[in-house]
């Protein structure tokens, strides 16, 4: 299990983590929240040991890491077959499938749309087969349709082979709604973890954002929206 060992962290002057302390549920779903500059891509790039801690350790980091951005880039032209075999020789097909890529395999990544490339990405990242997947706010740049291919491959395929998942969200109804756990980095920068359903909290939440927040019942689902 992945362990955040009373971290600290600091740029310049300025405080990202004190004594933080937090562990990484196995074979889970984990969502990242907190609102913009408060340390969430700084997290990533501390798990991945990209930057150190200034205290504390972070234990437990698993061999095989695969990270997702929001944007990602190619060093030369490929077609989506070619991305996807890099590190293997077969492709998977179930993969293939749930991201509805094998219409795609012969077109150049660049001439793709960009949600079209996001689904490649994934379908890059699952194809490493990973025990821990980071993703950095993956669907930012997606439209509704693609964010829902992407979540519901990404589900789907956490829920059959078990990798563990830490996933940074912005929509908050996206967030507990795919997965089992929050960590939640607040107003105060101090993380906050517990299960959907512990952090699934109007008052935490609201202050967090600093944005009255109400939680509604909608179709068997639960929404987190803005207060008019």
């Amino acid at each position: 299990m992945l362990t955040l060992d009373h971290i600290s962290y600091a740029i310049g002057n300025k405080t990202i983590f004190n004594d933080a302390s937090a562990e990484l549920i196995d074979h889970e779903i984990t969502c990242l929240i907190g609102p913009n500059g408060i340390g969430k891509s700084t997290l990533f790039n501390l798990i991945t040991q990209s930057i150190q801690p200034e205290s504390g350790q972070i234990i437990g980091i698993p061999d095989k890491i695969a990270l997702l951005a929001q944007k990602n880039e190619l060093f030369e032209p490929l077609a989506v077959r070619a991305l996807l075999t890099i590190q293997r020789d077969t492709l998977d097909e179930e993969v293939l499938n749930l991201l509805q890529l094998k219409q795609l395999l012969d077109r150049p990544i660049e001439k793709l749309s960009g949600g079209q490339r996001q689904l490649v990405w994934l379908g890059y990242v699952l194809h490493q087969e990973p025990d821990l997947l980071l993703l950095d706010e993956p669907t930012t740049y997606l439209d509704l349709y693609y964010q829902q291919i992407f979540l519901k491959a990404l589900t789907t395929l956490q829920a059959q082979r078990g990798f563990t998942v830490l996933m940074i969200l912005h929509d908050l109804t996206q967030a507990f709604s795919n997965s089992q756990n929050i960590w939640l980095i607040d107003a105060n920068k101090q993380l906050i973890t517990g299960s959907v359903t512990e952090l699934m909290d109007e008052t935490l939440l609201s202050e967090t954002f600093k944005l009255p927040l109400s939680i509604v019942e909608h179709a068997g689902q639960r929404l987190i929206i803005p207060e008019l």
